[in-house]
């Protein structure tokens, strides 16, 4: 994340618009993020003096005027972890509540780099529930790394979506300096504005059958303004497939109902556009961990 005054107010502001995006217009289905949500938890007013402590939260480049509405906001906003405390209690006194103690950074970095207390409190709530562990159906989806991985990074995403081309080797860079300790996942979130994209899931599922997903997907992203059926087949004799059983696999549609099933959960979990990044089933938030993939496997890492 850039850390300068100038684009932190903003950023705020603009949550959705942290990372660059395709965006979808569907509507939330019923029976999808609205019913996902978790149930508001209310602080109580501090009856006493206010707690001005913060274990753990770097607060050196604070000044004394933000160091006073630092302990102002975690003493009035609620723990990340859905108890009836505030944040400033939650840190003193619930050690196993880490996700109190990332959103209390959050705040400290946030005003260090000039924002005001009115843009972090309205950051608030979509910062704490980027934090919230969803629960994705990865069973039998490509995979890049080591399946016994301890930290899963999920990515849905679009193969006419310019954003999660650029993502894509981002993303496969980062789990590979983890060495054996971070896996990637793909999953498919083919937005309707774009005609070829779910085709083009279903053929790099027909690829996944032959265990060659992730050569065929990179030709998919690099020619993504060339999709159809004639396109998907020059691709597939590139990335070295039995063209002639891709072929069969890819007009019987193999691998559809996968593609439709990565979507609705994709719905259900609130993905409003690609990529749409998870780690350990926690919604990637530029405001947290340094603004970087890497950052937030890292803070899985020490989980």
């Amino acid at each position: 994340m850039n850390s300068s005054k100038s684009t932190l107010a903003p950023l705020l502001l603009m949550l959705t618009a942290c990372s660059p995006s395709c965006t979808s217009s569907d509507p939330i289905p019923p029976g999808g993020a609205a019913s996902s949500e978790p149930p508001a938890v209310t602080t109580p007013a501090p009856s006493g003096p206010l707690i001005t402590e913060a274990k753990g939260v770097d607060l050196s480049k604070l000044t004394e005027v933000q160091r006073t509405s630092f302990f102002q906001i975690i003493n009035s906003e609620p723990s990340a972890c859905g108890k009836a405390e505030s944040l400033a209690a939650s840190l003193r006194d619930d050690a196993s509540c880490r996700d109190s103690l990332s959103v209390s950074q959050f705040v400290a970095d946030a005003l260090a780099q000039g924002a005001t207390p009115t843009d972090i409190k309205a950051a608030l709530e979509e910062v704490v529930d980027s934090l919230r562990v969803r629960e994705i159906d990865i069973k039998g989806r490509p995979t890049y790394g080591n399946e016994r991985a301890p930290v899963t990074v999920v990515v849905f995403a679009d193969f006419e979506c310019p954003h999660c081309r650029a993502e894509a080797p981002v993303l496969k860079q980062t789990v590979e300096q983890y060495r054996g300790r971070a896996k990637l996942v793909f999953k498919h979130f083919p937005l309707p504005s774009h005609v070829r994209a779910k085709q083009a899931a279903v053929a790099t599922m027909a690829a996944h059958a032959q265990g060659k997903f992730w050569e065929f997907s990179a030709l998919v992203f690099e020619n993504q303004t060339a999709l159809e059926d004639a396109d998907l087949m020059v691709y597939a004799r590139r990335a070295g497939l039995d063209v002639a059983r891709f072929e069969a696999d890819y007009k019987a549609q193999v691998g559809k109902d996968v593609v439709e099933a990565d979507r609705a959960e994709g719905d259900a979990i609130d993905i409003s556009g690609t990529p749409a990044v998870f780690v350990n089933g926690r919604y990637f938030n530029p405001l947290l961990f340094g603004g970087s993939v890497a950052g937030w496997i890292e803070d899985a890492l020490r989980r």
